[in-house]
Formats: structure tokens, C-alpha cells, sequence
């Protein structure tokens, strides 16, 4: 019994299943970049890219949970409107359904995180955004 299956070339594999971090990210002095690698009917990653001083604006999603992965560098991050916590390569940060978010490079290099946006339909997500409480 033999089937008639296309057989994907390694080359395409790797196209549509590899991905490399330094050919993706972006950085900008204007503000911080959103570089997206791929996308799905439910999942989408991005590469954000902070230089020093550089922030990513609190907000919140109400259907996707947001995740993400930080590659390079040290900041905080803010889980609500008063609160930060210190943050750096290494660490995994998880946002879900309507919990406020938001990140700030405190550091003096650049900081890069992966994102990925999970749930209903994330390629369309609402953005809430806040302004945060200073002290």
C-alpha cells in the first residue's frame, strides 16, 4: 500500500520550522521593535527588541495568554500599575486573559525577549493600555 505524500524538503522544513534570532530581531533609537517571526490561527511569535531606557507600555489582552521569554539583557517588568519586578535573560514571564503586562530596559545594553501571543484568535488581540502609577 503505497501513498501519494509530497515529501517536504529539509530546505522547506527549515524555512517554515527554524527559526534564527539574529536574523529576525531589529533594533530602532525611535522605540522599541515588535519583529514577527510566524504566525497561526492561534499562536503568534514576535522578537521585541529594547535598546536602554526603552520601554514596552502596560497594557493587557482580554483572549490570549502572553508569554514571554527574555534572550538578552536586564529590566522590570510590571505586573500591574504600582508594582515592578526585576527581570533578565533567563527568565520566562506570563501574562494571561486581562492581567496588565509591561516591561522597561533599566539595563545599560540592549534586551531582547520572545513573545508569544496564545488563545482566540491572538493575529487580531485587543490592546488595553494603561498608564502606570509613579511613586
Amino acid at each position: 500500500m503505497s501513498e501519494n505524500k509530497t515529501a517536504a524538503t529539509i530546505e522547506e522544513i527549515m524555512k517554515e520550522r527554524v527559526f534564527e534570532v539574529d536574523k529576525i530581531a531589529k533594533f530602532s533609537s525611535e522605540q522599541a521593535q515588535k519583529n514577527f517571526f510566524y504566525e497561526t490561527e492561534r499562536t503568534v511569535g514576535a522578537i521585541w527588541c529594547l535598546e536602554p531606557g526603552q520601554d514596552l507600555y502596560v497594557h493587557s489582552h482580554s483572549a490570549v495568554d502572553d508569554i514571554w521569554v527574555c534572550i538578552q539583557g536586564e529590566g522590570v517588568y510590571y505586573p500591574d500599575l504600582e508594582n515592578e519586578i526585576p527581570i533578565k535573560a533567563g527568565m520566562i514571564l506570563l501574562a494571561k486573559p486581562n492581567q496588565i503586562h509591561g516591561m522597561l530596559n533599566t539595563g545599560t545594553e540592549n534586551f531582547m525577549f520572545v513573545g508569544f501571543a496564545c488563545g482566540d484568535n491572538p493575529a487580531t488581540m485587543d490592546i488595553t493600555k494603561y498608564e502606570r502609577k509613579t511613586k
